[in-house]
């Protein structure tokens, strides 16, 4: 296992020197910054990402984890360390677009402080309602809010989080009144969504899956170019008439900014090579994610196109965090 200390012992050292083929990098372990707590999704999936990366480069990938206010932390810790490829960042949405422009001092601009890597894979985010309620289509949802105003609410994995942008945008656009319940976590507020407890709550497709298939929620749309596999019966936001929120999770890698060109495509290269490996695209279908991939200026595009939606939705809902 992987882990500030858990490297996979031998495995560099054991393949042939021809495998290591790469210039001068890398000749030493690399710390993958991960700024979220170990657990979850996104940690197991980079873990298989790192694992094919180690094979292929011959040096160990390891886990530095540093969790706390909101990803900035781990991020900011990356963009003021060395640009010389053994310090990375490896972070779903929250790090590249939304954190920096949700606290007052993040402590790194992912503009000008970041090289990107490359965008490793995104997950649909599902739009779920408690069972007990009758609507089945977005039309019904949003024709009842507007009925009752502040009647319904949707909870969220914490303020600022993806589910509250989402949730703000779709009271935006759907032109009506809900309330916005903050849990500590998507953990807890997916329970409380299953007990009936708050109305609705966008969710990353991989922690939604079971509860819809169970009856235990109901998914009224998802974001993503097409439906999944996973839900084939639930219509995408575009189809639902809700294109604005045609928003996903994705997880990315990225490092200080400056670092070598030769570097960066190495990088690039064995994310992408990765991403073809029968391992990782066996976890990507078990975790329905969807494979993305492509070269640095991708993930920069990116980035700079979501922060100034993201940066446009958190200011005009005045979300800020301290």
């Amino acid at each position: 296992m992987l882990g500030r200390r858990g490297i996979f012992a031998g495995l560099g050292l054991a393949l042939p020197l021809g495998a290591r083929a790469q210039g001068s990098w890398p000749e030493r372990p690399v710390s993958v910054v991960n700024p979220f707590a170990a657990g979850g999704f996104t940690d197991g999936f980079g873990r298989t990402i790192f694992a094919q990366m180690q094979r292929a480069l011959g040096q160990p990938f390891v886990v530095d984890y540093r969790p706390g206010a909101g990803a900035t932390l781990g991020a900011a810790h990356v963009a003021r360390s060395a640009a010389d490829g053994y310090t990375l960042l490896y972070s779903p949405t929250t790090a590249w677009v939304l954190a920096p422009y949700l606290y007052r001092n993040p402590g790194y601009d992912p503009l000008k402080d970041i090289t990107p890597l490359g965008i490793i894979a995104e997950t649909p985010m599902v739009l779920c309602t408690r069972a007990a309620l009758p609507f089945r289509q977005m039309r019904e949802l949003v024709a009842a809010a507007r009925a009752e105003p502040g009647k319904f609410s949707y909870a969220s994995a914490g303020a600022g989080s993806l589910p509250h942008i989402m949730g703000t945008l779709l009271a935006s656009e759907a032109r009506m009144e809900v309330n916005h319940v903050p849990y500590r976590g998507g953990g807890p507020a997916m329970n409380d969504l299953v007990a009936g407890h708050v109305d609705m709550f966008w969710e990353a497709i991989p922690n939604v899956t079971q509860h819809v298939e169970s009856g235990r929620v109901h998914a009224l749309m998802i974001s993503g170019a097409a439906r999944s596999p996973a839900l084939p019966n639930v219509p995408t936001v575009t189809e639902a008439g809700f294109a604005a929120l045609n928003l996903t999770s994705w997880i990315a890698m990225g490092g200080p900014a400056g670092m070598p060109a030769g570097v960066v495509a190495t990088l690039n290269r064995e994310i992408n090579a990765a991403l073809a490996s029968p391992e990782v695209r066996e976890n990507m279908a078990r975790l329905s994610l969807v494979a993305v991939g492509g070269a640095p200026a991708v993930m920069a595009e990116r980035m700079a196109r979501e922060g100034a939606l993201y940066r446009r939705i958190i200011t005009e809902g005045r979300i800020s965090l301290e």
